[in-house]
């Protein structure tokens, strides 16, 4: 596929793969940077009825920023732990060589997930030890299994939240991030609603959420950019296990 100009002009490649999960088919798009040399591999994981369209934008970003995304549907509605082994076989496949992609070193790839997205990445998190980190977008935890899977994780790890909701359990993220042993910090941005970690959203979630805007949506999206790209700058750096919370004005 030809490549496409970002809005910041530089081009990258977007193209559609298919591969196989639950045993279902199911679509991945890839954004490639095209003029420089990937940085990693981050894999963003979509919220719960959403599909990957609603990080279209995101994906863009990273791949300008020099980071290659990989954004699937995922094939569970329910069985949002099904979402979490299906994250850890694709991580398993770009190791591989999936994709159109090189095989990737594990300690190259960082995971990203929304909402009950974020629940499947930190569980996928927990059962891949030498990740580059984990990024939870507003991430939700019904049974607490998210916390559990938290603890275990040996990754560094960035969480940003949005405003108490019910869509987001109340910022129920917040147990997630402070059970992470190397959290490198919380960030709750002030006044987003959980509708401004996906981009782009649409009215169904913005009534359903309360809101949205696209000044924070665009400040969500540079923030989950840089990141990104602070995890996998750190390396094999140690990471802190103190929790920093910041208000984002």
């Amino acid at each position: 596929m030809a490549p496409l100009a970002h809005a910041q002009g530089l081009p990258i490649a977007v193209h559609t793969e298919s591969t196989t999960l639950a045993g279902f088919d199911q679509n991945v798009d890839i954004y490639r940077p095209l003029r420089t040399k990937s940085e990693g591999v981050a894999v963003v994981a979509h919220g719960w009825t959403r599909s990957r369209s609603r990080h279209s934008d995101l994906g863009r970003a990273l791949a300008d920023a020099g980071v290659t995304a990989v954004i699937p549907d995922l094939p569970n509605v329910m069985n949002l732990w099904g979402n979490g082994d299906d994250i850890v076989e694709i991580a398993q496949q770009l190791e591989a060589g999936a994709f159109g992609l090189p095989p990737l070193e594990r300690s190259r790839l960082v995971l990203i997930g929304t909402s009950a997205g974020g629940l499947a990445t930190v569980l996928a998190s927990a059962r891949l030890p030498g990740l580059a980190g984990w990024v939870g977008l507003d991430p939700v935890d019904r049974t607490g299994t998210g916390r559990d899977a938290a603890a275990a994780i040996s990754a560094p790890a960035i969480v940003l939240l949005a405003q108490p909701s019910g869509c987001n359990l109340f910022v129920s993220g917040r147990s997630i991030a402070r059970a992470l042993p190397h959290l490198r910090r919380m960030e709750v941005i002030e006044g987003a609603s959980h509708c401004d970690f996906e981009s782009p959203s649409n009215n169904f979630c913005r009534v359903m959420c309360l809101g949205g805007s696209d000044g924070l949506t665009l400040r969500i999206r540079l923030a989950t950019v840089a990141a990104t790209l602070e995890l996998l700058d750190a390396g094999a750096r140690p990471s802190t296990s103190s929790v920093r919370t910041q208000e984002i004005r």
